[in-house]
């Protein structure tokens, strides 16, 4: 039977929550300083010359995480665009076709084959296509004008598409109801 002492030496060796890897954590914090620089870069320049989808379409072009920081702007998780970008490839909708210029990017594909794209796979078509870039940025524009998507996603994940979260409104970054 285990004292008292050694369980408790036993939780904090084993257990993860308490588990710190220096390394980790610098490389980590130094990710999250380079995000804030970029959100903070293109706050500025939205300020100084107003809020305009060509902003953003540089912006994903030119930052290297240029995608991290517009979905940490929004709250839009990579998995939850990696899921909208397969929805936008399978539909067949001529609204959700023209605002993402499909058939400027999106090859035919055999919808019985068809795969959810990996998050380099989306980025590598967002630096090497302009098409691509400005699609993704006309969704997050103004997405959540769209009837299709308003049917098939859940409100709070409509609401990240939202210009308010592209002017970094507070009131949109920070209430409940955005």
């Amino acid at each position: 039977m285990k004292t008292v002492e050694e369980k408790f030496r036993t939780v904090i060796e084993k257990n993860t929550f308490y588990f710190f890897n220096t390394e980790f954590a610098e490389t980590y914090e130094g990710y999250l300083v380079t995000l804030k620089e970029s959100l903070l870069l293109l706050k500025n320049e939205i300020e100084t010359e107003g809020l305009r989808k060509e902003i953003f379409t540089n912006f994903l072009a030119e930052k290297e995480n240029g995608l991290d920081a517009l979905l940490t702007l929004t709250g839009f998780s990579n998995e939850s665009l990696k899921r909208l970008i397969t929805l936008i490839r399978v539909a067949e909708n001529p609204q959700l076709s023209k605002l993402t210029l499909k058939e400027k990017w999106c090859p035919k594909e055999d919808l019985e084959s068809i795969k959810e794209w990996s998050s380099n796979t989306v980025i590598r078509l967002l630096k090497k296509n302009e098409c691509f870039r400005k699609g993704i940025v006309n969704l997050f524009f103004e997405g959540a004008t769209l009837p299709f998507l308003a049917e098939r996603m859940p409100l709070f994940e409509l609401k990240k598409l939202s210009i308010e979260k592209l002017k970094f409104e507070p009131s949109s970054m920070f209430a409940a109801s955005h």
